[in-house]
């Protein structure tokens, strides 16, 4: 145990120059270096320096200031180059650097030297076809105050109302108008394939950006796209905290993605807004329309309309999730990494927690509901620390701790843990703390209770870092969140969240085994030694990411042949046995069994631990299934994927690239079932295969990954047959072989230009 705490902390330590080594693709700040700048007291400029082959797109930007009673008018762009590009088509790029001018509107009772905050929103992508997910920059900085104050503050009413929400003012009792006068609505479509909502808001109100939806009610079968918004104002409202709303007059362009042969459109439009003069929120509107199409224009290329890129582009869930954390205050960031822990709790990396806590709870024997309840809580929250010093070394370093920890020799030791423990509960010793600790802690409590509140700590801590390391867009989207948030302590707060979500299931079951647990006696030592082979088992589990399978069927299959034996699957049954006896006989007859069917395929040639038998007796069958897998070529290095990369574009091939480690469960099963599924592997036609195995974690792996915004294996990433990446297609965490089904069929429309 020494050992193993001893490798975790020269581990720990070891991470900082093993993350800050610097890499092939530059990181996004260094690729776009920003910084803003003010011309005037009412004119602020931003400046970006573009690293060599990388560029930033015109419809990218997006300013918003956070200061109070401040705006901003229409910035002033310089004129870019011209890029046909395969996500928006014709657009607007700038190489090496772009300065971008804006307009200042300040309140009239700001007209004094303030502070000003504002965010920066960008992206960009580099010329060899890898593009950086969206991100933002906030920046401080100082405004003097405007020339001529008293005259601008007597004409600021009138300059400002197109661009500003006006500051309350309290008209006289029944001062209010109508709603429908407040917001005239109108909906037109533009052509087959385009719609537009106008709204007229009078002087004094406002509409909500997130209340503003829209849905088709006729015909049946017909969607709409993600509405086109133009930028709005944040403020902190009275009844919805921070939210977006518009003051003036908009236009939201809304694509219709079914247009073909339609005629009619019936749509209905639901809005809510608020008077700032009256105080009066109006309660939400619903609007239908029916609108004729026939005769209009055929629907027009998105990139070719007047469209916002920003709200064009989709996103995976990964970067979904990514970008609706960048877009929450903290307490939103807690409960989100909390609800989506709940859901975490139910998946398979999860599952051996079970029997370890399961096992604690058995391994000290007569444990009351009472303890069970507070050895659960030790567990789940030593555990949850864990996850916050994950988080902290993500949001310091960049560097995912649990990838590093699965080193073989850390696996091997806590394998070799496991098997102590296991040992322990049939009986051969007992695990105790030093007499000399053990003196400490009778201090406190009872010897037995601290010792087993203290190994359940440490389990929690350990199981947490190596036993589960489980990828998934969820996890993925918090440690990219928390990578570009550069804020270890908020790295720590989410994933500590995110323990405790995992840990409620944990609580819940670790109590409720401490009353349905025997007391001592011979069923205690019955049950014990049951959780000794749970543990057991658990250890081969994590050997199974470092060693091959035909080692992992035959150590498979000796414990439950040994366990099989145990049980009494070879005693005869007494008479007198009872019902539970008859039971325990026929479990161990069923283990004894499958472990004796496992050891037979292992004999005859089959690497298939859930069906040891299948194709040993059809070798032409197992010849045509093995003819059927994904067959990848393995690259190791940025250089080597860009060459692939570049001469799959020349042979017009797209590409998918997926991420493997050894140490990865959902890798195994996907190369046992979802890249051996004969209808992906049809529709993916001629896609050149590219693997990258990062088992080793070292640094042309971890590079890879960085480039990619991988936080662990399995990831698919998919390119066209020009060498550019597609984003929203990408696949984070277990793929089954519907999900690679469907997924092939959109890639291979996209991909082929």
């Amino acid at each position: 145990m020494k050992n193993l705490l001893c490798f975790l902390l020269l581990l720990v330590a070891s991470l900082q120059a093993h993350a800050l080594k610097p890499e092939d693709m530059l990181p996004p700040d260094q690729a776009f270096t920003f910084k803003a700048e003010v011309v005037a007291p009412d004119k602020i400029k931003a400046t970006w320096d573009i690293a060599e082959g990388y560029y930033l797109y015109r419809e990218r930007f997006a300013f918003e200031p956070e200061t109070p009673n401040v705006s901003f008018a229409t910035p002033t762009f310089p004129t870019g180059e011209s890029k046909s590009d395969p996500t928006f088509g014709q657009t607007e790029v700038y190489h090496h650097q772009v300065v971008i001018e804006i307009p200042v509107v300040r309140d009239p009772t700001h007209a004094q030297a303030i502070d000003l905050a504002f965010i920066a929103k960008y992206q960009g992508c580099a010329d060899a076809g890898i593009c950086y997910p969206p991100k933002k920059k906030t920046a401080k900085l100082q405004l003097a105050a405007l020339d001529n104050a008293s005259e601008k503050t007597a004409a600021a009413p009138y300059a400002t109302l197109t661009n500003i929400i006006k500051q309350a003012q309290k008209p006289s009792a029944g001062g209010a108008i109508p709603v429908e006068q407040a917001f005239v609505f109108e909906l037109s479509a533009v052509d087959k394939g385009m719609l537009n909502a106008h709204w007229v808001i009078q002087p004094d109100h406002h509409l909500y950006r997130p209340k503003i939806q829209f849905s088709v009610k006729e015909p049946q079968g017909v969607t709409l796209g993600q509405p086109i918004f133009p930028t709005g104002k944040i403020v902190d409202d009275e009844y919805f905290g921070k939210i977006e709303v518009y003051g003036q007059d908009i236009d939201v362009k809304i694509p219709i993605l079914q247009s073909t042969g339609l005629q009619k459109l019936v749509v209905e439009t639901e809005y809510q807004g608020c008077s700032d003069s009256t105080g009066i929120c109006y309660p939400p509107v619903k609007q239908s329309r029916e609108l004729i199409l026939t005769g209009l224009a055929d629907a027009k290329p998105l990139a070719d309309a007047e469209t916002n890129p920003i709200a064009q582009v989709p996103l995976n869930k990964q970067d979904a999730l990514t970008q609706r954390l960048e877009d929450s205050s903290l307490p939103q960031i807690i409960a989100i990494t909390f609800g989506l822990g709940l859901l975490l709790a139910f998946t398979p990396c999860i599952f051996p927690m079970v029997p370890i806590l399961s096992g604690i709870i058995a391994g000290y024997g007569n444990t009351s509901s009472r303890k069970a309840l507070w050895l659960s809580v030790t567990y789940v929250v030593s555990g949850a620390i864990a996850y916050a010093i994950i988080g902290f070394v993500f949001g310091y370093f960049g560097q995912n701790l649990q990838a590093v920890l699965q080193h073989p020799i850390a696996i091997g030791l806590m394998s070799a843990l496991f098997v102590a423990l296991a040992f322990s509960m049939f009986g051969f010793y007992d695990l105790q703390l030093p007499n000399s600790l053990q003196s400490r802690l009778n201090e406190i409590s009872n010897k037995q209770e601290s010792g087993s509140f203290v190994g359940a700590a440490i389990m929690g801590f350990l199981s947490t870092l190596i036993v589960g390391p489980c990828a998934g867009p969820a996890i993925a989207g918090i440690l990219t969140f928390i990578t570009q948030s550069n804020n270890a302590w908020l790295g720590a707060a989410a994933l500590f969240s995110l323990g405790m979500g995992i840990g409620v299931p944990l609580i819940l079951i670790g109590a409720s085994a401490g009353h349905l647990l025997p007391r001592a006696g011979v069923w205690m030592d019955t049950v014990k030694a049951l959780f000794g082979i749970i543990m057991l088992g658990v250890a081969i589990y994590m050997l199974s990411r470092i060693v091959s399978i035909e080692i992992t069927m035959a150590l498979t299959g000796i414990l439950l042949v040994s366990s099989g034996v145990y049980m009494g699957a070879l005693e005869r049954i007494e008479e007198d046995a009872g019902g539970w006896g008859r039971f325990w006989k026929s479990t161990g007859m069923l283990q004894l069994f499958y472990g004796a069917l496992i050891l037979f395929g292992l004999s005859a040639g089959s690497t298939n631990l859930l069906q040891p038998l299948k194709g040993i007796f059809s070798v032409g069958v197992a010849a045509h299934e093995a003819s059927e897998a994904i067959t990848f070529q393995r690259i190791q290095s940025i250089a080597a994927l860009e060459t692939a990369v570049q001469q799959a574009a020349k042979q017009q091939r797209p590409v998918m690239l997926d991420f493997y480690a050894d140490w990865c469960s959902y890798c195994q099963t996907m190369e046992k079932t979802t890249f051996k599924d004969s209808a992906s592997i049809k529709t993916l036609g001629n896609t050149l295969f590219l693997q990258v195995d990062v088992t080793a974690q070292d640094e042309q792996s971890v590079a890879l990954q960085k480039r990619f915004d991988v936080i662990a294996p399995p990831a698919l990433v998919f390119f066209d047959n020009a060498g550019k990446e597609l984003r929203a297609l990408r696949l984070v965490g277990d793929v089954t072989p519907e999900q690679l089904r469907l997924q092939a069929t959109t890639f291979m429309q996209q991909a082929v230009k």
